[in-house]
């Protein structure tokens, strides 16, 4: 699972369900610790995947409310895993 901190209010008013959006990895802070820029925001998330500084990365927004759900996309294919939540699922 990856998991996003920082203040989510704003970003939940930009999102929509069902659209794809673009982040990039700006920073690696650790092992497990990302700076991303996702929608003019800089956010730090927590995951098991591993990416490197600059990848851009798509996400499908699953859902907006409670939580912030966000699938990873890839646009040359569907999406990479089908169904439950997987370790490319980001909830926030």
């Amino acid at each position: 699972m990856i998991v996003i901190e920082g203040d989510l209010g704003q970003l939940r008013k930009k999102l929509r369900k069902g659209e794809v959006i673009k982040g990039r990895i700006v920073l690696t802070l650790s092992d497990d610790h990302y700076l991303l820029r996702l929608m003019g925001r800089n956010l730090i998330m927590k995951s098991r995947v591993r990416f490197e500084r600059k990848q851009e990365v798509y996400f499908k927004v699953l859902s907006v409310s409670p939580k912030i759900e966000l699938k990873i996309f890839d646009l040359q294919r569907e999406l990479l895993v089908n169904g439950r939540r997987h370790l490319t699922d980001i909830i926030a």
